[in-house]
């Protein structure tokens, strides 16, 4: 048994560490060309939320020749296509599209995201959600990262919460995931990758054939695609610069926080064979390392092999955090590491189960 608990930890390490060095030689070439973007849009009755959204794009430091923005209303019951409308009086480079029925071949968004890409005038498309709120240089910094040789490009998006505990905790939490997609990055593998932030070309939609083969499964237009899209890519990379961050606020209740986090538990059974076993992995190590701390308090595992255990475990972790929070200057997010240690485990057993094989509700 202490041979298999040194055995996970070894490659447990190891994984974690390769995505340390993956964002330490990241590739950093910068485009200087002015790139034609399509900003897409998937709005289910979004009447709160999409003034704001609407505002940060079209004030964005960019040419309006250059970008086009499509808001696709997808089955909505409130005014999502008023507001749309009335802002396109006013700018010509905004366009609304419709979806009156769900297509029974692309579940939830994809349907609509479908119908934007297919409907952009240009290749390189750039998504966020619609209770999103980009900065003025958001579509700056997705052309800078666009070289020529360059097919996705992801970004980080931070959480308003009211509660200021809470809010450190859970975007410290996201932080790990855009940490791997970082990492993963600069190995040029799509292991993750979240639609609030993200830009991908419309070549490599098609060349994948779109969202065949996922179109059924109610979520994953982000991450089952980027797994789906990750042999084909030629370069991927991500945004650092504070300017390419997307800030959004988020319902505080328990009941929206559980079903958010089931429904991401939900899309494993679906993930690509290798990351399908590198997250499994991962949890049977938690699990692993669950007993460890039992043995350790109460069947006498001597200190010193808890404690190689321990640091095997946070070592990477910690390196990992601190070098992806110091590139988007949120160090101070690592405040509230000991705490996340403590409780991600149990969080992360209990939402991949759950997500895997019980019930929840879709977002409406």
């Amino acid at each position: 048994m202490e041979f298999v608990i040194y055995l996970f930890a070894i490659i447990y390490f190891t994984i974690i560490f390769s995505f340390f060095i993956g964002i330490v030689f990241l590739e950093n070439k910068k485009n200087t060309n002015i790139n034609n973007i399509s900003v897409i849009i998937a709005a289910r009755n979004e009447e709160k939320h999409l003034p704001n959204l609407l505002n940060s794009l079209i004030s964005q430091n960019y040419p309006k020749e250059n970008y086009e923005i499509i808001i696709v209303d997808d089955r909505s019951k409130d005014k999502t296509a008023e507001i749309t409308l009335k802002f396109q009086s006013d700018n010509s480079n905004l366009k609304l599209l419709k979806i009156e029925n769900e297509s029974k071949h692309l579940l939830g968004k994809k349907g609509a995201i479908d119908a934007g890409i297919k409907d952009a005038k240009y290749d390189i498309l750039a998504f966020t959600d619609a209770d999103c709120v980009p900065t003025d240089n958001w579509l700056k910094q997705i052309n800078e990262h666009f070289t020529a040789e360059t097919d996705v490009v992801a970004g980080y998006s931070y959480l308003h919460y009211k509660n200021p505990f809470f809010k450190f905790l859970k975007n410290l939490e996201r932080s790990s995931i855009f940490a791997v997609i970082a990492g993963s990055f600069g190995w040029n593998w799509g292991i993750t990758i979240t639609a609030g932030n993200m830009a991908y070309r419309k070549q490599l939609y098609e060349k994948v054939n779109g969202f065949s083969g996922i179109g059924k499964i109610k979520s994953g237009d982000d991450i089952l695609m980027i797994q789906k899209m990750s042999k084909y890519i030629r370069k991927m990379k991500f945004m650092f610069h504070r300017d390419s961050i997307i800030y959004a606020s988020r319902i505080e209740s328990a009941d929206s926080q559980i079903q958010q986090e089931t429904r991401r538990g939900s899309k494993w059974k679906h993930y690509t064979m290798p990351v399908k076993l590198m997250t499994l992995f991962i949890f049977i190590y938690y699990i692993i390392f669950t007993c460890s701390i039992f043995g350790f308090l109460f069947a006498k595992i001597p200190l010193t092999q808890f404690m190689l255990v321990l640091l095997l475990k946070i070592i990477p972790e910690f390196l990992l955090l601190t070098i992806f929070l110091a590139k988007i200057k949120k160090l101070k997010l690592m405040l509230v590491f000991p705490i996340a240690e403590i409780i991600y485990i149990p969080y992360f057993i209990l939402f991949g189960l759950k997500g895997t094989f019980g019930k929840f509700k879709w977002k409406e």
